[in-house]
C-alpha cells in the first residue's frame, strides 16, 4: 500500500481502521467511554465474545444500526476484521464519524482484552 493510501484512506487504506493494539492503547487504557460491537452471528458471540461488547451480527446491521448512539466512539470487531469493515462503511454512510473497525476477536483478545467465553457443562 502506498504512502497517499495509508494516509488518506485510499484503495486499501482507511483512517478508521484502529490495530487491536491501537485500539487498547486509545480506548481501553485510557478509559475512555466507547462502545463495543461485535458484529459476528449470535452463535459466534455466545462462543465467545470481548467482556461488554453489544451483540449486532452483520445479516442485522442495517436494520438495528439505528440502536447505536452517536454521541461517542464506536468500536466495531468480528472474527478476522471483514464483517466489521462492512459494518464500518454502512455506519459511515449513514453519516456516524467515530466509528473504527478494531478487526478481529483473536488479536483483541491477544492484547489481553478479558474474553466472556460458553462454559463447558
Amino acid at each position: 500500500m502506498n504512502l497517499f493510501a495509508q494516509l488518506f484512506g485510499g484503495a486499501g487504506g482507511n483512517r478508521n481502521n484502529l490495530s487491536a493494539a491501537e485500539y487498547k492503547s486509545r480506548y481501553v487504557e485510557t478509559k475512555t467511554a466507547h462502545l463495543l460491537v461485535d458484529v459476528r452471528s449470535p452463535q459466534e458471540f455466545a462462543e465467545g465474545h470481548i467482556a461488554g461488547a453489544k451483540n449486532i451480527p452483520l445479516q442485522e446491521f442495517q436494520q438495528r444500526m439505528k440502536q447505536i448512539p452517536q454521541n461517542q466512539p464506536i468500536m466495531l470487531y468480528c472474527r478476522s476484521g471483514n464483517r466489521s469493515g462492512m459494518a464500518l462503511q454502512m455506519m459511515q454512510s449513514a453519516g456516524y464519524e467515530e466509528v473504527f473497525n478494531v478487526g478481529g476477536i483473536g488479536a483483541l483478545a491477544a492484547q489481553g482484552l478479558p474474553l466472556k467465553e460458553r462454559k463447558l457443562a
